[in-house]
């Protein structure tokens, strides 16, 4: 298949740009340029002299009348060009070089990590991750190399190539790392779209035609459609509601979201130093979805729990749960609950409640730095 004249020029674009950036890092890994002038000058010369390149050929060609050599340059240049560097990439993740992630970053709290510190965290935790990351570059890469293998090689690494722009794009990586993962899914987009064609024709060969039915079983079938329509559309609606039609104990529960730590605590009308009291908790952890809660008692240990309220009376109930944050199922600890009634009062959780038979008054104090995940609505 040949393409039109608009998708080859499009293709000598990306083409020039990829060879610009190979360019680029090659200059970069043999010559270490330092100086800003220097650096701005090798771009500049990488740029002009592949953009010129390109569009000579390309000029040359349309003279001669020969499109199939446009493609041929164009998918060949691409195709070796995505190759090298996903090898590239791929070798230092299957050496276990590429997500090294800093000893200071491990030393920061999570809240001040940067997005380039979390995610080379993420990927660089799991080895085995980071080895199959590096195999889904390194193999598909060789692949490309071969006329006969490339096309199911670019299927392959669009996921790939994907994910790599995402992660650059939404972390903000910088360095030359952001525009080379621009031109490497560029590159295998321009791949797969050079077979527009025989894309569509394999699409439109697809056949989804089902055997005719008749009575009873046409009848089964439409009951069966209807119940699976109703049952999508009940989940849907379960999920869309709480987000935009609140309860009143929705209301109230997200009005508590947030870290809060003990300022003061009286025990029996006495004011009560804890020390290591394990019946004390120093900081509560109220998250969006309860079944993250957690709490730091004042020996440091941390426990779940599940906390419940009542929207009539402002009664609040704090129960350990030894089932442990998430899915889980929840094991209440019913000895050490402290039940009571809760007041929010600027920046103070003022809660008055009973604990093993000991009447506390307790006061929290919001912590406004740490702040929960907020959504576009």
């Amino acid at each position: 298949m040949i393409l039109n004249k608009k998708d080859q020029n499009l293709g000598a674009i990306i083409s020039a740009f990829a060879i610009t950036l190979l360019l680029i890092y090659i200059s970069f890994a043999l010559f270490g340029f330092s100086d800003e002038t220097t650096i701005l000058s090798a771009i500049g010369i990488s740029f002009f002299v592949s953009i010129i390149t390109c569009l000579l050929l390309l000029r040359k060609y349309r003279k001669q009348n020969n499109p199939q050599m446009i493609d041929y340059l164009n998918i060949g240049t691409q195709r070796y060009i995505l190759a090298i560097l996903m090898i590239m990439y791929g070798i230092d993740k299957l050496l276990g070089n590429f997500f090294d992630y800093q000893l200071f970053a491990m030393d920061t709290k999570l809240m001040d990590v940067s997005e380039f510190e979390l995610a080379w965290f993420f990927y660089g935790k799991n080895h085995w991750q980071e080895l199959f990351t590096g195999i889904m570059e390194f193999v598909p890469a060789l692949f490309l190399f071969r006329r006969r293998t490339y096309y199911i090689a670019s299927l392959i690494l669009l996921p790939v190539t994907g994910q790599v722009f995402l992660l650059n794009l939404f972390f903000k990586i910088g360095g030359i790392t952001f525009p080379i993962s621009i031109v490497l899914l560029a590159c295998n987009l321009y791949l797969i779209y050079s077979e527009k064609e025989k894309i569509l024709l394999f699409f439109r060969s697809l056949n989804f035609s089902f055997p005719t039915l008749t009575g009873k079983t046409k009848t089964a079938i439409k009951i069966l459609k209807g119940i699976g329509i109703a049952f999508t559309c009940l989940i849907v609606f379960a999920k869309v509601r709480p987000a935009f039609f609140k309860s009143s104990y929705q209301k109230k529960y997200q009005e508590l979201v947030g870290v809060y730590t003990l300022k003061e605590i009286k025990k029996n009308s006495t004011t009560y130093t804890p020390g290591r009291d394990s019946l004390c908790y120093k900081d509560l952890y109220i998250e969006k979805q309860d079944r993250w809660n957690i709490l730091r008692k004042f020996n440091n240990e941390t426990e779940a729990f599940v906390l419940k309220l009542n929207t009539r009376n402002d009664s609040i109930s704090v129960f350990l749960n030894k089932g442990g944050i998430g899915d889980g199922p929840d094991i209440i600890d019913s000895s050490t609950a402290l039940k009571g009634t809760y007041k929010l009062a600027g920046n103070d959780l003022l809660i008055k409640g009973i604990q093993q038979n000991d009447t506390l008054d307790l006061v929290y104090q919001k912590q406004n730095r740490i702040q929960p995940k907020k959504w576009f609505w």
